[in-house]
């Protein structure tokens, strides 16, 4: 979808609203690709973006701004505002908001079969419930595609280099349980 804007009047007092569509492959910084592969990443990505916006941007500035504002997804890579807002301001701070943040791509990790092999708590602080907590602490978002098989993370580039450790190395244990093979053990005891 483009990016578009449509007003009504909702009441007799004048309330102006407005629907603001961003599609989330503009604010990509890939270099764009016609294989099936590419742009099932580019959506992925632009997903990942759109979830993150949902859970960490969009709260804080509905609150700020006090105003009736809902936030949607109508397609895969897409957002939509709709309320009284101005449109400008909007779209000014969701680009100054993306360009801190990057889609760091943990690869192909069967991503639906890790999400289920996760269990919802863990002893050992491996759960879902832990790996929400740690997002939420990180403003950070994971995000299981599940049309690419890929998980992504999503936030800002250096919460992701210096404070992911604990969530990659719980991803990264489902994924090896899932596996059934150590990489690294098998790296350390190879000879050659």
């Amino acid at each position: 979808e483009d990016a578009g804007e449509e007003s009504s009047i909702s009441s007799p007092d004048v309330t102006l609203t407005l629907t603001l569509t961003l599609p989330l492959l503009d604010y990509l910084r890939t270099k764009s690709s016609s294989s099936k592969h590419d742009m099932d990443m580019a959506l992925a990505q632009a997903d990942g973006l759109a979830e993150w916006l949902q859970t960490f941007y969009f709260p804080s500035q509905i609150r700020k701004a006090d105003k009736a504002v809902t936030v949607s997804s109508p397609s895969r890579g897409c957002v939509r505002l709709e309320g009284a807002f101005n449109k400008q301001t909007w779209e000014k701070g969701i680009r100054s908001a993306l360009k801190k943040v990057v889609v760091q791509d943990l690869g192909r990790m069967d991503a639906t079969q890790l999400l289920e092999s996760i269990p919802e708590t863990d002893a050992e602080g491996r759960g879902i419930a832990d790996l929400r907590r740690m997002e939420k602490k990180l403003a950070v978002k994971v995000v299981f595609d599940t049309i690419t098989g890929h998980v992504l993370l999503i936030g800002d580039a250096k919460k992701l280099e210096k404070k992911c450790f604990a969530l990659k190395n719980m991803l990264s244990h489902y994924h090896w349980r899932l596996s059934g093979t150590d990489v690294a053990f098998g790296d350390a005891t190879s000879k050659g």
